[in-house]
């Protein structure tokens, strides 16, 4: 008897064989870390209206985990994007930027693990009040990670604008301040790497 679902299974391994092999690895842990990147922040959209519970992730704060891993698979690529003027500006903010999300998610830790509500607020309240601590890391870290993807995306503006219009786009779709825009703005941005990865390609 035909079996439809191995048949499917196995077209689709071939089909991602196939896109994958296009890439290098350090691009491949690139888009991989984009994703990552992408549910911690779904999983943050989930718990947007509702504090208490993000912070009760049980039995760890997988959201952001998920952050940190990501943009640590970010780093290998960091340095194998094409040379360009662009390079000067978008390289450096992007490793910043992962500087400050990592610290930024630290700091999700330490609330993650205060259970007592008035210690918790104490010490929101404190962080608050040191803008050397809450500005860098709370207010502008995204900010800044953002501007790094999108500059570094135009080291392939000459061979692949649509790719870099997709990250321009989703750049853009993560500034919504509605909460949900970052889950298909990273997605945009991840498929427009990819495009721009596949287009760096050609002659």
């Amino acid at each position: 008897m035909f079996n439809y679902r191995n048949q499917f299974h196995y077209l689709y391994k071939l089909e991602m064989k196939k896109y994958l092999n296009k890439l290098n690895s350090n691009e491949i842990l690139f888009l991989l870390g984009l994703l990552t990147y992408t549910v911690g922040q779904y999983l943050i959209f989930i718990y947007f209206n509702d504090l208490e519970k993000l912070h009760n992730q049980e039995p760890f704060d997988f959201s952001h985990w998920l952050m940190i891993i990501g943009v640590l698979l970010l780093i290998p690529q960091i340095g194998n994007f094409p040379k360009s003027k662009f390079n000067f500006i978008g390289s450096p903010s992007l490793i910043f930027g992962i500087g400050l999300i990592i610290g930024m998610c630290v700091i999700d830790f330490v609330f993650w693990s205060l259970k007592d509500p008035v210690l918790k607020s104490q010490v929101t309240k404190h962080l608050i009040n040191t803008p050397e601590i809450w500005t860098p890391f709370m207010s502008v870290s995204g900010k800044i990670f953002n501007f790094g993807l999108l500059t570094s995306s135009f080291n392939y503006f000459k061979k692949s604008r649509l790719g870099v219009l997709l990250v321009f786009l989703g750049t853009l779709t993560v500034y919504l301040p509605w909460g949900w825009d970052n889950i298909p703005g990273y997605l945009l941005i991840t498929v427009g790497f990819y495009i721009n990865f596949i287009n760096s390609r050609k002659y």
